[in-house]
């Protein structure tokens, strides 16, 4: 009887401590549309961001890409987001077969055209040329789009592990942020979901 008593609570023991661990080993990552997304990470420039939310950009019904926003601290106001003087990483995890690099294309310049004004365009103009040239090819599934803004150095962008350029300034990080997050984002269920709102 007395083993018998013994067994029990090293089973019942052993079956709290499971429970107990099982939450602290998801808070690594979690998955949206089959992409694991990392709880918290080191950017390029090491800065150290956490996870603030992410979501499915979705266009005529067919899943594009999983967007995913990080912060130094999780806010769910966006005006406080904007006024972040730290860095911030916005992340595209593609999961649609192919998107052309036409189409790629086009979707930056309707984000910002759709959120800037013709002035700040013009501001803007050869940083977004620069921009775009960066992107020479179509985007495939599991191809990884990153861009890690740092103060002082600006936006690096990088492509599947790889950087392949950095474009300085405050105008153009607030410009690329109003793609997700600006008043005609790109998919204003995705800006719920990287505002952490879903």
């Amino acid at each position: 009887m007395f083993m018998n008593h013994r067994l029990y609570r090293g089973k019942l023991l052993t079956a709290l401590l499971a429970c107990l661990l099982l939450p602290i080993a998801d808070l690594g990552a979690r998955e949206v549309a089959g992409v694991t997304v990392e709880e918290r990470i080191t950017t390029s420039n090491g800065d150290s961001l956490l996870l603030n939310g992410a979501g499915l950009r979705e266009k005529l019904w067919v899943d594009v890409y999983v967007g995913s926003l990080y912060l130094p601290t999780i806010s769910r106001d966006i005006a406080e987001i904007y006024s972040n003087q730290g860095a911030y990483r916005i992340q595209m995890d593609f999961v649609y077969k192919v998107v052309s690099r036409d189409n790629l294309i086009e979707a930056w310049q309707e984000g910002f055209e759709n959120n800037q004004k013709a002035e700040t365009l013009q501001t803007l103009q050869a940083d977004l040329e620069r921009l775009y040239a960066m992107f020479e090819g179509d985007a495939v599934k599991g191809d990884q789009f990153i861009f890690d803004y740092s103060p002082g150095k600006g936006v690096s962008i990088i492509i599947n592990g790889t950087q392949v350029g950095q474009i300085e300034g405050r105008v153009f990080k607030d410009a690329l942020l109003d793609i997700w997050l600006g008043n005609e984002p790109a998919d204003k269920d995705l800006k719920r979901a990287m505002v952490g709102l879903e």
